[in-house]
């Protein structure tokens, strides 16, 4: 990584991390942290608001972001054909926050361009089956204790959803949504391996 990269790149580890030491970033970058105190001092002359803390070491001021992002046409209606099928295929926060998402990159782009994205997204349309109500819970509080890592125990159905459904803990690691059906993938402990669970096979779960 050249210095320019690596400049830009530590700016991007401060905004996502908020506080990071000079030994912390020297680890990321695999430099020593002589040069980090070096990088450090040019993006202070840059104009770029350092703020350096004894034992919390440095953190960008308060508001301060780097300018929008430049987008070719294909990354933009990649990215916003993107969040079209996920607010099509999630719930109502992610629905939300796929639209909000849409807005604000549709907001730095140049109007020639937001006019040719906005024909593409027109012209092509990606359909999926929508959650119902229950599913929709069920994705919620699976995402949920996919982000705490914890256990969760249901029972689930055969196929057949002959017989009686049986009652199976898993620790769950993601979800996937395949041919218009969602997916739990998790460590099964039962089979003390890992499955993926159909969520509509699932109920009275906690």
């Amino acid at each position: 990584m050249n210095r320019t990269d690596r400049l830009l790149a530590i700016i991007l580890e401060l905004q996502a991390k908020g506080h990071l030491r000079a030994e912390d970033l020297a680890a990321i970058f695999e430099t020593s942290k002589r040069t980090i105190y070096r990088d450090m001092q040019a993006l202070t002359e840059a104009g770029v608001p350092v703020v350096s803390m004894t034992g919390q070491g440095y953190s960008l001021m308060e508001g301060y972001f780097l300018p929008p992002l430049r987008f070719s046409t294909e990354e933009a209606i990649m990215l916003l054909l993107g969040s079209d099928s996920i607010a099509d295929s999630f719930d109502e926060r992610y629905r939300t926050a796929a639209a909000a998402a849409s807005r604000k990159i549709e907001a730095v782009l140049p109007e020639p361009l937001r006019a040719e994205v906005r024909e593409v997204q027109e012209s092509i349309m990606l359909i999926v089956d929508a959650a119902n109500e229950q599913e929709s819970e069920l994705l919620r509080q699976l995402r949920r204790a996919i982000l705490e890592r914890r256990r969760v125990r249901f029972h689930y159905h055969a196929r057949s959803r002959e017989g009686a459904a049986q009652t199976r803990e898993a620790d769950p690691y993601g979800l996937v949504n395949f041919s218009g059906a969602w997916y739990l993938v998790a460590h099964d402990h039962l089979r003390h391996d890992l499955r993926h669970f159909r969520l509509e096979r699932m109920e009275t779960w906690s």
